[in-house]
């Protein structure tokens, strides 16, 4: 069971990381075909914004499940896991304020 949740959060990371590096390098692509927006600089802000928080996201369940799993874990492991959490947070936040002000 605790080897399916690892190799399920190692798919769901590496997914999550191809997404993101799409997602940073086609912003402008994806506002342009998608988005109707005033301020379309902010609305590419908030497409990288969110990318950040989905990398924080990847890190944050690789931290949880697989380091985990493989190393003893620690309070290193903890203050990483807590740290990529609060990045998520923040990111996602901003992503939402700057989808907004470019509305």
């Amino acid at each position: 069971m605790r080897t399916t949740l690892t190799i399920q959060a190692v798919v769901v990371s590496v997914a999550l990381v191809v997404a993101v590096l799409w997602a940073w390098q086609g912003a402008q692509d994806v506002v342009l075909d998608h988005w109707v927006a005033n301020r379309p600089d902010l609305a590419e802000w908030a497409v990288r914004i969110a990318a950040i928080a989905a990398i924080a996201l990847a890190q944050m369940m690789l931290a949880a499940f697989v380091a985990g799993r493989v190393y003893r874990r620690g309070i290193l492991d903890s203050v990483l896991t807590v740290t990529a959490g609060i990045v998520f947070a923040l990111a996602s936040i901003g992503a939402v304020a700057c989808g907004l002000a470019a509305r």
